[in-house]
């Protein structure tokens, strides 16, 4: 049966937990489908100059843009009337970095106060771990399933057996991966705002150095401990030690002017960061004896085309049939993915008051511990 046309409730969407602010217009026209994405724009800090990301930075930043992406979002698509607006706010909590946080969080709660509808306040790590389902209206993946959600802010393997319940299998002990290709990046010469695709975009102009030998060692953290079940844990910080003594011991400390070795020494300190990272979700699976068949990778790191490669010649072996990424605009922080986790909260009965504040630190497998939430109605 086709579909109803008839509109239910539109969104507006925001996400503002690092360096960019983000908006989406969403609109839930039928439960039997995906939502429409009206749009979607971001503004993001560019803090190539600064080396990364400073917080008082990344903070004024998106208190500037996010109110001005809001504004001309609704009027460009006719959605600032009354009769048109929104009726349901998704607004990133945390974690985060809270100056970042607060501007999109309390320009949410305004709206939401002013407009006089229900306010999400959506975990920013659930929103990377739900939204390969919106293309399948929710439905899949089927529960339970793994994901691994690795960003430049995060990096965790997840157990999720429903909407609301969520095991950490892995987390890191130190810096996430992203930070640690990053710096690895940095260190080789790769510049730009974004280290993570600039130095896939180099890479893949020398794709037949990829292979090629070179006289160094990249060790994956913790193998000498493989078997023990408590070292289900991630570590990146020692990659960026391990360029500099690379460079130091072989290179007098310069970056290598060949652009042919640079990619050569990049390609595998990048490797063994995504090895280590598919090395602990085998740990996982082993430790756990889980029985699952699908696997998500989600954040900005998952939009690497090699490592999803990895996954699924490593991970097909030991029983994961269905690997599920995000279309590569939606890998890194946005806007829609925050609409649709608010869409399948409020459809689950899920709304937030608006007497709120962010939170730096919210974990996934506990977010519904957090004061504020309201399920149908009722106060948690």
């Amino acid at each position: 049966m086709r579909p109803s046309l008839v509109r239910l409730y539109r969104v507006l969407a925001i996400e503002t937990s690092c360096d960019d602010a983000c908006v989406a217009l969403l609109d839930r026209f039928s439960k039997e489908s995906p939502p429409k994405i009206i749009d979607h724009q971001k503004a993001t800090l560019n803090s190539a100059s600064a080396g990364g990301v400073v917080p008082a930075d990344a903070a004024v930043h998106n208190r500037k843009s996010i109110s001005t992406l809001v504004d001309n979002l609704l009027k460009k698509h006719k959605w600032n009337v009354p009769s048109t607006k929104p009726d349901l706010i998704a607004v990133t909590r945390g974690p985060g970095m809270v100056g970042s946080l607060v501007g999109g969080y309390q320009l949410g709660m305004g709206l939401s106060i002013a407009w006089g509808c229900p306010l999400v306040g959506v975990n920013h790590m659930l929103g990377h771990l739900l939204v390969v389902r919106m293309q399948s209206n929710g439905e899949l993946p089927k529960y339970p399933f793994l994901s691994l959600l690795v960003s430049g802010g995060h990096t965790m393997c997840v157990l999720s057996t429903s909407l609301t319940e969520h095991k950490i299998l892995v987390d890191t002990v130190d810096i996430a991966a992203g930070d640690a290709l990053d710096k690895c990046g940095r260190e080789l010469g790769i510049t730009g705002n974004m280290i993570g695709k600039e130095s896939e975009k180099f890479l893949n102009l020398h794709r037949d150095q990829w292979e090629e030998r070179v006289d160094i060692m990249v060790k994956e953290p913790m193998l000498n401990q493989w078997d023990r079940v408590d070292t289900l844990q991630y570590s990146f910080a020692s990659f960026n030690s391990q360029v500099k003594n690379t460079l130091k011991k072989y290179y007098n400390s310069q970056i290598p002017s060949d652009d042919r070795i640079r990619a050569r020494l990049l390609f595998q300190f990048q490797k063994t960061i995504f090895q280590h990272l598919i090395s602990k979700i085998k740990l996982a699976i082993k430790a756990d004896n889980l029985d699952v068949e699908s696997i998500i990778c989600s954040g900005g790191v998952s939009s690497n085309l090699y490592l999803r490669k990895m996954m699924k010649d490593q991970l097909q072996p030991l029983g994961l049939k269905n690997f599920y990424f995000p279309q590569l605009n939606l890998c890194t922080d946005n806007a829609v993915m925050i609409g649709w986790a608010g869409i399948e909260l409020y459809e689950n009965g899920f709304t937030t008051d608006v007497g709120t504040s962010v939170v730096r630190k919210w974990p996934i497998d506990s977010f519904l511990e957090l004061e504020g939430w309201k399920k149908n109605g009722n106060q948690l």
